[in-house]
């Protein structure tokens, strides 16, 4: 473990090779799940090239004003470009003003940088626009794109890109991370790793952040009362979900994906698989679960759950795809 990243040691030595004289690129893109270290690695490597005092060579102290303003987001040569408010995607006429900005001359260090987090959201006219910079890069300005797969970028901005993939670590390894870092016992360790699927920075953030975990297990806990429902009281509940504080689209996106770690789950217990499933507390509900249903019944829920969190992001009405969903899965014993 080196730079205080865990599990992403090939990731650290590369960016670390690139800090040398002559080996910089103009463009990097890092890869990898939801909750992987995709931010926190590229915030890394920003400090590594403006920390005041770096313990070893291009290292970082994460103690001095140029880390700590990075880490905060506020080091006057380092931009973060996310949606605007309300908005789920990088719009074109934010490009374009990123990249009025990185053609100024760097204020307070050797690098202008962008870093541009899940850039897979971006609007086609956005990508196009930032294709320029890649082409023709400014001098002295470092991107940094961070995306969840190089395919889902265009191939014309992926090719012309560093790029790190960033693959979970086991879920021993993360485990083992929690109880070292934070002190957790191994009981909670291990649960807490299962739950984040080998994603370090998944894992760190529900052991730190206990209200979190708590209603992860609440909303699985509504989907085990659902299951023996009628019809009629699934679109009650579906209707009651849609009226709760906040918005529905994210509220609605957000219990499917707790949903979809539980059908996993019953897909391995069904199949037999020597594979860890992530909800260890509820073992015995997913057996349950698991030994009412055929294959392709599962592998059909498993597909309506992706296809519905794939509708939300396309801003397909939440509600009914709630609905559809519910409608469609069998009354089954808890």
């Amino acid at each position: 473990m080196t730079w205080k990243i865990f599990g992403h040691d090939g990731a650290v030595n590369y960016l670390k090779r690139q800090c040398e004289p002559g080996n910089m690129r103009h463009a990097y893109l890092i890869t990898g799940p939801e909750g992987i270290g995709r931010l926190t690695l590229a915030k890394a490597f920003v400090k590594a090239l403006n920390c005041q005092n770096p313990p070893a060579k291009h290292d970082f102290c994460n103690a001095c004003q140029a880390c700590r303003q990075i880490e905060a987001e506020a080091w006057p040569d380092l931009t973060i470009l996310r949606p605007t408010e309300n908005a789920r995607d990088i719009k074109i006429d934010q490009v374009r003003q990123m990249q009025q900005s990185l053609a100024l001359a760097p204020y307070q260090s050797q690098w202008r940088v962008v870093i541009i987090p899940d850039f897979q959201n971006a609007t086609v006219a956005a990508s196009n626009a930032l294709l320029k910079s890649l082409e023709e890069p400014p001098a002295r300005a470092i991107i940094i794109l961070t995306a969840d797969a190089r395919e889902n970028l265009l191939e014309t901005i992926a090719s012309r890109c560093g790029i790190l993939r960033l693959r979970p670590m086991s879920v021993g390894a993360v485990a083992r991370v929690l109880q070292s870092e934070l002190n957790l016992d191994e009981d909670d360790a291990k649960m807490i790793a299962h739950l984040a699927g080998g994603r370090v920075g998944t894992a760190i953030h529900f052991a730190q952040n206990p209200d979190l975990f708590e209603q992860y297990h609440d909303t699985l806990a509504q989907l085990h009362e659902i299951l023996p429902e009628t019809k009629r009281a699934r679109l009650q509940y579906a209707e009651g979900v849609s009226k709760r504080k906040g918005s529905q689209r994210e509220n609605i996106s957000t219990l499917l994906s707790v949903w979809l770690t539980f059908w996993r789950d019953v897909m391995i217990a069904h199949s037999g698989a020597d594979l860890p499933i992530v909800n260890l507390v509820q073992r015995d509900v997913v057996k349950t679960v698991a030994g009412q249903l055929s294959l392709p019944q599962i592998e059909s829920i498993l597909k309506a759950h992706e296809k519905g969190l794939e509708q939300i992001d396309a801003n397909v009405n939440s509600r009914l795809v709630l609905e559809n969903i519910l409608l469609n899965i069998p009354r089954l014993k808890v």
